[in-house]
Formats: C-alpha cells, sequence, structure tokens
C-alpha cells in the first residue's frame, strides 16, 4: 500500500494499537497512584486525630492537678485564718 494520506499500513496500525494499549496501562497505573495516595492521605489524618485525642487527655489531666492544687491552697489559708 501507498502511505499517501488517508492510507495506512498494518504497521501504522499496530502502532496505533500499542499507543492505546499503553494509554489504557497508563491510565491504571495511574488510577492506582491516586487511589495509594488516598489512603497515604486518610492515615495521615486518622494519625493527626489520634494524636490530638492524646494531647486533649494530657491537657485535661494538668487541669486537674491544677483544680486540685488550687483547692489544697484554699483549704490551707482557712486553717492558718
Amino acid at each position: 500500500m501507498k502511505n499517501n494520506k488517508g492510507y495506512r499500513n498494518s504497521e501504522g496500525t499496530e502502532t496505533v494499537g500499542q499507543a492505546a494499549k499503553l494509554a489504557v496501562i497508563a491510565g491504571a497505573i495511574s488510577t492506582l497512584g491516586d487511589a495509594l495516595a488516598t489512603i497515604a492521605a486518610g492515615l495521615a489524618l486518622e494519625d493527626e486525630l489520634r494524636e490530638n485525642e492524646s494531647k486533649n487527655n494530657d491537657i485535661d489531666k494538668l487541669q486537674k492537678q491544677i483544680d486540685d492544687l488550687n483547692y489544697e491552697m484554699k483549704q490551707l489559708k482557712k486553717m492558718f485564718r
């Protein structure tokens, strides 16, 4: 066959077919990468939430200790009056 406009030889058709297959494979790999990135972001968010919860518990414990010390100071003040 001639290689004029409008004509394709069998080698050109194979090249187009291979290019299409590669495009599908590349799309699948890209989608898999996006899925992994989404999972990683979710795991990072869970870790951050756990860390914040732990910090809140520590703050609550410190506040209780402060409250207890304030109560004891008031009791001592009453005793020395």
